[in-house]
Parts: structure tokens; sequence; C-alpha cells
């Protein structure tokens, strides 16, 4: 399979039309339509793309195989559409195409819904033409109840299918379908509120069948008096008990469920060994029909009551939760909506035979290429990198997701260090660029943008998250090269400036809170009322940056009006520096000054150059400190926002701290599997698998490796390693090619190399000798230091 990413919109697709049973824009809560449309082949084509999305998802299958979802998420006036090669999965003679499709017929964390459903297709194969018309079949699909409530605040309903009404075999050839009907409409291209389609410029996902892990616990009961009434799957097994007997570890690639009494259940606890993220898949064997099969899938469970951590009421609502009610014999069915999990309950209710199960997991992952790579003599920072590869890995979607569990929301601080993460372990800036343009789309009235987009979240508006979105379009410029996307999004960029400007205090020249939105900051009590000396930093960082862009794209006058800005906002940050060098909160509402001195208010200081005198009082007075475990605080913080403290010491040479505080914070993370929203993130509430704190990926690789890109896509580069432990090998891709750097201790002596592709350069800060060799450049060591500077030009 492979997507398009060209910008040229294929003819064909233009004569396609968007249809869906019956009408398209009544009674579309939790809506699965299914469709067929056969044809002939008298010979193959040589190459067979196939164009195709649906609003709000499909799932596409040729001749009886699953073939791939989409299209990613987006918004209706340019609606993203899929490219997919079927030339393998063609035949001569008679074809097949199904697809079964969803609309949840209201909005949330990712979609936006306009009022109506649709599938578009189209393909042309020489003599072979195939368009989404009134001459397919199709129908809402049936044993579904729609009346589910949702997996959580931010995801879309549980699925609940009857196969005794819903064949799991509609897709096949031979499926009788005579009952079906043509689309009653048939909208032509262009309408609304698909004005265009486009294409969706990212890969499709990877999408591989896995075996689901170990059987550690098994449990039994009787069927609660509601279960088969009951609108939420979750709290109804929340209520017959969660807690199961350990077991002999097993594997639950083949489950058999022995026979139960007549209104009971049996059920099984099994561990993915770490987070995964897919849909899931049941094959049965051994039905007689009426038989209930649920899937409960968890982030962690209670390890000696064998009992998964639910909380029916928490914020999000979490309710992660599938049913499938057996017809006799035989069947395979995948449930529709990918869900991040490492625990699941998989439950068998009714059976009076016995019933075999092969539980299956199909991933949906981007499929990032992995190019970056550490090793180091030691084995717990290996494992610290390695855990938080796997959690960027499952946290990279169709977009860049806070987390697979409870949300899979685009936020936009989370996304930054995704990205970074990403530039160091597959150098692909594609999902990058697409967020960018994502946020762009969706602003308030008063310009600017949400704290997650796509989304009906509009308690979701984060003013700091908007300053990011500005900072990313540097962040993009910086890894490419390429300043597409902040002359695309000038607009956006122009309104979201003049909605600061407006915040303004006219008493201190600052930024005030706004309180109709969420100024967050960070996960942590920082002053935020009245004009946070944090916020307004990080409204000095964004106007810096902007005006470096302006000045690329050679704009004077935006770039004077930047500079003016940020030098007013330097003049009264300035003002809030104390007698010890200490940078303050800020200003209260009634405009006294806010005298707590931060860690981030210092490190945000330094990033923006404020105050050069006093970089020395807050690196020694709170950032080092901080990391070294010795200042007292209630502001910490947060596992996410670290990476700005680890950052701004490890640029100025303490990079032996960082490593030594990311052992003791992350080291917990290793035997979980993945990286957690918080250091100490409460079960069944928040995340334990959340790549805005798999920062350590990239600061590991840069200090031990000592590789830190130094200008925009990667023509300079510092060359800076930390010895820490025996021996280190690091390989970071760029869009040159891959850097590989390597060194082992050997006594008192460190040998080492840096081979750079063809065109960079690296600035050395090695007190020794450097040879080149082959085009390679190898060090030798006896006394090692930071002081003496070279220019090596390859």
């Amino acid at each position: 399979m492979a997507s398009s990413t060209s910008p040229e919109l294929p003819e064909i697709l233009k004569a396609a039309q968007w249809i869906w049973p019956d009408s398209p824009h009544w009674d579309l809560h939790n809506s699965y339509a299914l469709f067929r449309r056969s044809f002939e082949l008298a010979e193959l084509p040589s190459d067979a793309p196939l164009h195709i999305t649906a609003d709000q998802s499909y799932q596409l299958y040729v001749n009886g195989r699953y073939i791939c979802r989409g299209p990613a998420r987006g918004y209706q006036h340019s609606w993203p559409y899929d490219t997919v090669d079927l030339t393998a999965y063609l035949q001569t003679g008679s074809n097949l195409i199904a697809i079964r499709a969803h609309n949840p017929g209201c909005s949330n964390f990712q979609y936006v819904h306009q009022g109506f459903a649709g599938l578009l297709l189209a393909a042309e194969w020489v003599e072979t033409r195939i368009l989404t018309d009134a001459s397919w079949k199709c129908r809402r699909q049936s044993g579904m109840q729609r009346d589910t409530v949702p997996t959580s605040l931010q995801l879309f309903a549980q699925e609940s299918i009857d196969l005794r009404q819903e064949s799991p075999d509609w897709m096949l050839a031979d499926y009788d379908d005579q009952s079906w009907k043509a689309p009653i409409e048939a909208k032509a291209f262009g309408c609304l509120p698909w004005y265009t389609v486009k294409a969706r410029d990212i890969p499709m996902l990877e999408e591989k069948e896995l075996c689901l892990g170990q059987v550690i616990g098994t449990a039994e009961g009787a069927n609660h008096p509601n279960y088969l009434s009951t609108r939420n799957l979750s709290v109804n097994k929340f209520n017959e008990g969660l807690t199961h007997q350990s077991a002999p570890t097993h594997s639950a690639e083949q489950i058999q469920f022995k026979a139960s009494d007549p209104g009971h259940w049996r059920s099984v606890l099994i561990d993915l060994g770490k987070t995964y993220v897919g849909s899931l898949e049941l094959i049965i064997e051994g039905a007689e029909g009426g038989e209930i099969v649920e899937a409960h899938h968890y982030e962690t469970i209670d390890s000696e009551k064998l009992c998964p951590d639910y909380i029916p009421q928490t914020h999000c609502h979490m309710a992660f939760s599938s049913r499938l009610i057996c017809r006799a014999g035989q069947q395979r069915h995948m449930f529709y909506h990918p869900f991040g999990f490492r625990h699941m309950i998989l439950l068998v209710r009714n059976n009076t035979q016995p019933l075999s199960i092969r539980p299956r997991l199909r991933t949906t992952v981007y499929p990032h290429t992995i190019h970056g790579q550490f090793k180091s003599s030691d084995t717990d920072l290996n494992t610290i990198w390695e855990t938080c590869a796997w959690t960027e890995r499952v946290c990279s979607m169709d977009a860049y997701v806070d987390t697979p569990w409870r949300e899979q929301a685009q936020w936009w601080g989370d996304a930054r260090v995704q990205a970074w993460n990403t530039f160091h372990l597959s150098g692909d800036a594609r999902l990058f660029k697409r967020g960018i343009d994502q946020i762009a789309g969706q602003s308030t009235r008063d310009g600017i943008t949400y704290g997650h987009a796509p989304t009906m979240a509009h308690t979701c508006v984060l003013p700091d998250f908007s300053l990011i979105w500005m900072l990313t379009l540097w962040d993009y410029y910086w890894q490419t090269g390429s300043l597409e996307p902040f002359i695309e999004h000038q607009a956006s960029i122009r309104t979201a400036l003049d909605y600061f400007e407006r915040q303004i205090d006219a008493q201190t020249g600052l930024l005030r809170y706004d309180h109709r939105y969420w100024l967050f900051l960070d996960w942590t009590d920082l002053h935020k009322e009245g004009c946070s000396s944090v916020y307004n930093l990080w409204y000095l960082h964004a106007l810096d940056r902007l005006r470096q862009l302006y000045d690329l794209i050679d704009d004077p006058a935006a770039s004077r009006a930047c500079t003016e800005k940020a030098s007013r906002l330097r003049t009264e940050l300035v003002k809030l520096i104390n007698e010890e060098g200490l940078m303050q909160g800020g200003y209260t509402e009634s405009g006294a000054i806010a005298g707590e001195t931060s860690v981030h208010a210092q490190t945000l200081a330094l990033l923006t150059g404020l105050a050069p005198a006093h970089e020395s009082s807050m690196l020694k007075q709170r950032i080092l400190p901080y990391v070294k475990g010795e200042l007292k605080t209630d502001i910490q913080p947060s596992a996410y926002w670290i990476t700005y403290v680890y950052s701004i010491l490890s640029e100025r040479g303490y990079g032996d701290e960082v490593v030594a505080d990311i052992r003791k914070r992350w080291t917990p993370m290793v035997d979980y599997g993945t990286t957690w929203e918080n250091f100490n993130p409460v079960k069944g509430v928040e995340s334990f698998s959340h790549a805005w704190s798999a920062h350590p990926l990239f600061h590991l690789m840069q200090i031990i490796g000592g590789v830190r890109q130094q200008s925009p896509a990667w023509e300079t580069i510092d060359f800076s390693p930390r010895f820490i432990g025996q021996s280190a090998e690091v390989t970071i891709p760029s869009p040159k090619g891959l850097i590989h750097s390597s060194w082992k201790r050997v006594d008192n002596q460190i040998t080492g190399q840096l081979r750079l592709p063809e065109g960079m350069q690296a600035q050395v800060n090695l007190n020794g000798v450097m040879e080149r060799e082959s085009g390679h450049y190898h060090y030798k060591l006896n006394n090692i230091g930071l002081d003496e500077k070279q220019m090596i030009c390859l």
C-alpha cells in the first residue's frame, strides 16, 4: 500500500459522488454503514490506485481481505482522502470492494461533526472505472446497539454488535446481498460540507496483526441483573467485580473457555507486557449462538489483587469496553475503534458449551522508519531510551496524540516535544507539518488557536499553547530548512498576535490572564492570576522566533513590529528580577509582585536571554539545585515541562547532572514499558503512556552522543559528548543523512569517532587529538576537557 502525497487532485475523484445508506444527514448517532461493489477484470492492471475517504472513517476490504483504514483526521472543507494501491489484492474475473464506514453523529477531541455522513471512492485502471454512485449496494449495519456511552469524554462510543443479526461475512464475495439497496441520495463532488478533498500527506497507518500477550488471571461469577440492558459495559463489569485469581501464566494466543452455568460468566485477565494501540479482533469457534463475548481494556492493574484500576467517575469517564453476541459456528469480527492499553479482561457469558477464542490486535500506529539508535554500556540508560522510543511510537497515530489510552488528542504542547523525539528517532517531519496545519485550522473568534485540533473541546483553548504553536513554526524551519508553514499561516499568526496585544495590561506592560480560557503553563501551582512572568516569557520567546522568521522572508515591517513588542516585554520583565538575581512570578490582580521564584521562570529567562548578568544566579540558586534534589519547592516542573530544564542545563555543560536526574525519575517507568503523564500518576485517572514525557530519548542522544544541531536543516552541529559510562554508540538521522557518534573508555583513555554526512560541519569541543581517516573523524583523549574549539568541514 502507498499513500499519495501529491497536491494534484485526481480528475477521476471529481467524478465520484458522496453516498450513504438512506439519508446522509438524519439519525447519524453512532452510525455504522456497509457498502459493496462488484466488478470484472479481464486482465490485471499493472498499477491499481484507489482513492477513498469517508466522513468520519472507513475500513476497506477487497475480495474478502482487510486492506486498511482511514482517512486521517481533518476538516470537512478540505477533507482528507487516501490513495491505496490494490494491485496485490485484485484477481482476473470477478472482484468485490466492501467497506465498513462509521459516523459518530457528534464531535469529540479528534473530529468536528458537520451534520453529514458520506463515502467517496474512485478508481480508473485501463478500461475499468469505479465510482461511488447510485450503482452501489449499501445499508445501515444491523445488530448494532447505538445508544452505548462514549469510551471516554474524548472518544467514540462503545461498540456492541449482535452477529446473529449481522453476519461477519458481509465482505465476502459469496455473501447474499440481494436485500441491500442503492443509496437514496448521491451528492456531487464538491457539495457541502465537503467543499473539496485533499491528499492526507502522511503515510497510511502501520497495521500489523499481533497476538495478545499472556493470561495472568481468571475469574467467574453471576451476570449483573442489568447486563443486557446496560448502556455502559465498563460500569456493568465494575459492578460484577474486577478482581482475578492468579493463574499459571500462559499465552493468550488461543484461550479455551469452559462451559459456564446459565446466567454466569468466566473471564481471563491478559497482560500485553507494555502498551499497544490498535483494534481488537476475535476469532471464535464452537459457538452455539447467543454467547456474549466482552473485552474491557485498562492501562494499569493492582498486581497483587489482579484487579484493573478503574474508577467510573473520573473526569474523562473512561469506559473502554466492547461486546459481541455470537452467532452459531465459527466467526471473526474486528472491533472498529483502536484503543491503547496494556491489560484486558476477555469475558464470556452464557456459554453452555466450551468456547475457543483467538484474540488478535491490529495495530494503528504511524509507520516510523527507525534510524535513530542509542546504545550505552549503562543498561539502565538503554532501557530508559527504549521505553521512550516505544512510547513515541504508540503515541504517533494519524496525529501526534498525547496518549493512545484515554484521549488520542493532538495536544500541541505535547506535539512539540514529540516532534523533537521524532527528529532523533526517524527524522520524519510529515506528521509534525500536518499537525501545524491542523492547529492553524481551528481558532477562536478573537484569534488564538485551540489547544488541540480538530476538536469540539471549547474548554481546551490554551493561550500558552497558541504561543507554542508559533514556536513550532520555527522548529519546523530549524529541522527542515523550509519556511512553508510559516508563510502559509500568516493570517493565523497575525490574528493570534492581535489577540495577545489586546491582553497587554496598561499598568505593567505585560500580558494579563484572560479568564475565558485555560492558561495551562504546567501541571503545578505556578502564578497565573494577573500577569504571570512564565506566560510573558513564552510570549517573548515566540516574538523573538517570529522576528527571525520574518527576517528570513524579508518582511521588515513585521520583523520590526515583533522586535518592538519584544523590547517592551524585556524592559518590563527585567523589573521582576529580585535582588538575588532571580526571576519572580509576576504581578497579582491588584498589581503587587508575586514573589515566587520558580524553576520555570528561571529556565525561560535563560532560554530568552532576558538578563545575561543574572544567569549564574538562576542556574546555581534554582535550576541546578532542583535537578540535584537540593531545592525544596512545591512548584515542581512536570514530566513534560522538565524537558526545557534539561535543555538549558545540557547546553551549558551540565549533561552529567541531567543524566543523573533522568536515571532517577525515569527508572520507575521502565518496568511499565511506557513513559508516564507525570512522575507520580494516579492509577485509573492519569495516563501511563504519554509521549510528552518521552524526551529523554533525545536528551540522552545529545548528551552522551554529543551531537546537537546548531543551524537550520542540520548544516552545522556542535559535538560535545559527555563520557558517562564505559562506551556509547549513537545514530541520529538528519535531512543530510545519518550522524554516527561512538566512543569507549579503556583505562584512563577515551577513543572515539564521529561520522558526518557529506556537507555537514561540526564545531568540536574536545581537548584532544582529532584525525581524519577515510572520511571519518577519530579522536583520542587522555585528559578530558571542553575548552579547545575547532571547526571541522567535511
